[in-house]
């Protein structure tokens, strides 16, 4: 089944992160967990006062990154957010998700795009306990992720969604969606 791309994403405290990672677990195969916030947040000690620059080198990582797992065999799960709040602005990089799936189609045997959604209220009552109940957890953020439209795209509620029903439900269009690739 191997090679198979998932983004996951939505906004802070909707679950991309745990549900990113049980569904790397969940294949059998060589699987890889490639975050946009760990690229800056794990990498960079003392950010740059452009935060834009700095998030663009961040996402031409992420997409070396994944091209190379591909290449090399790996299932690849591509998780977080692709929206940012700086000094007062949003910063979108959703149109990063349709790029990703389209630049890796030759590289990726079946692509599924996952967005994690949850009420704004659930988020922050997330936030503070996860002791960080200062963090941006904005209606406006919130409100500006889209949906993508498409077969392999699901748009799950965590709050009312199941996390094996999500993988569930990633798993089986997978491998629908391989199985159409070989015929």
């Amino acid at each position: 089944m191997g090679r198979n791309l998932v983004i996951v994403y939505g906004p802070p405290f909707s679950g991309t992160n745990s549900v990113a990672w049980a569904l790397a677990r969940s294949f059998p195969e060589k699987t890889a967990v490639l975050s946009a916030d760990n690229r800056i947040a794990g990498a960079i000690a003392v950010p740059d006062a452009d935060a834009g620059a700095e998030l663009d080198m961040a996402h031409t990582q992420l997409r070396l990154l994944l091209a190379n797992y591909l290449k090399n065999g790996y299932n690849t799960v591509v998780e977080g957010a692709f929206l940012f709040e700086r000094d007062g602005g949003l910063l979108s990089y959703e149109a990063e998700i349709d790029q990703l799936v389209a630049l890796m189609r030759h590289l990726a045997t079946s692509s599924v795009v996952v967005r994690l959604t949850a009420p704004e209220a659930v988020l922050r009552r997330r936030a503070a306990a996860a002791g960080r109940a200062e963090a941006a957890v904005s209606g406006r953020l919130t409100a500006a992720y889209k949906d993508r439209y498409g077969v392999l795209s699901y748009t799950f509620d965590t709050e009312t969604a199941a996390e094996n029903t999500i993988l569930e439900t990633v798993r089986a269009a997978l491998r629908d969606a391989g199985r159409q690739a070989v015929e």
